[in-house]
């Protein structure tokens, strides 16, 4: 599955990134960097769960587990922006967007790896 190997490597990555920026002395940043990248890992494997559970042949139907998983998703995030403007004094705006490059960047390597053949479910 794309969205396990995706959250291994940004676990990776943001775990590193926020220990950079907690050691060049900003540990809020470091803080927000994490728990953006965390958030966005939590959304990639709900959401490969929802379309796992959306898309098999024969059955594509919506559960209410799956529209309540989908709800769920765009709270998670909804969630982040609001506490983020809350907080907008502290938050510095790089440390966000660089939560959401861990993220993407993981996305991106697990399906490259699975371009590749690695990865392949059976």
């Amino acid at each position: 599955m794309i969205a396990r190997h995706a959250a291994w490597v940004g676990l990776v990555l943001a775990t590193l990134a926020g220990l950079v920026t907690t050691l060049l002395g900003r540990p809020i940043a470091g803080l927000v960097l994490t728990v953006t990248a965390a958030v966005g890992i939590i959304n990639s494997l709900w959401l490969e769960h929802v379309m796992v559970r959306m898309l098999q042949p024969g059955r594509a139907q919506v559960s209410r587990g799956t529209a309540a998983l989908i709800v769920a998703r765009m709270g998670l995030w909804g969630l982040l922006f609001a506490v983020v403007f809350v907080l907008r004094q502290y938050v510095e705006l790089w440390a966000v967007a660089a939560g959401m490059g861990c993220f993407l960047v993981a996305l991106a390597v697990a399906g490259l790896g699975r371009e590749h053949g690695e990865g392949r479910e059976e």
